[in-house]
């Protein structure tokens, strides 16, 4: 079976029509094969990955994402969002004797956050904004 990579511009236009028409879809997969589905033509087919299409639509600007967690490896180094790559900022605070300890990451661009328990993405709710 011969299969295509669409392009990024091709799976964003699919997004937005896939999330004109439900505002909400429920899982990552759940918007891979709607996105797949209406990128289908009638001689090529196209095959794209749920990280991909979770990534350009999270850095597009187009949805906002509810992200369930599960706990996972407090000795787990983050050095980008496990959610959209973005960078994560470390939420400082002051110890009592002048030293800085770093409570908690974030990322500005989907949301995503952990504490000393690192939070493992277990399920993505996307919302049209």
């Amino acid at each position: 079976m011969v299969y295509h990579i669409p392009s990024d511009e091709d799976i964003l236009g699919a997004a937005e029509k896939v999330f004109r028409r439900s505002h909400t879809v429920t899982s990552q997969h759940t918007l891979k094969k709607l996105v797949e589905q209406e990128l289908e033509s009638k001689k090529k087919q196209f095959l794209v990955s749920e990280p991909r299409v979770r990534t350009l639509v999270l850095n597009s600007g187009l949805v906002q994402v509810e992200i369930r967690t599960r706990d996972g490896d407090p000795d787990k180094i983050l050095h980008k969002c496990p959610v959209c790559g973005g960078s994560l900022l470390r939420v400082k605070n002051k110890t009592i004797y002048g030293g800085e300890v770093t409570i908690e990451f974030r990322c500005d661009v989907c949301g995503y956050w952990t504490g000393k328990k690192k939070k493992i993405p277990t399920l993505y709710v996307f919302h049209l904004k």
